[in-house]
């Protein structure tokens, strides 16, 4: 497999991951439904700060490989 196409599946699944975390502290907090979300459960802050997230794990694991 071609190693952008896993770096893109790594931030992928780093950006499902936070979203799934948000979506669990939520549920467990009862701050569900929010008004205005996105399915009810988002912010678009959330989508936001999930991207930005998922980048800064991604080029660490960028960073990571390199200097093995």
């Amino acid at each position: 497999m071609n190693s952008t196409i896993k770096l893109i599946i790594y931030a992928i699944s780093t950006f499902l991951v936070f979203l799934l975390l948000t979506w669990i502290l939520r549920l467990m907090a009862g701050k569900l439904p929010i008004e205005n979300g996105i399915l009810g459960v988002f912010k678009n802050s959330d989508l936001l700060l999930g991207l930005v997230v998922a980048v800064a794990v991604t080029f660490s694991h960028i960073q990571k490989r390199k200097l093995k």
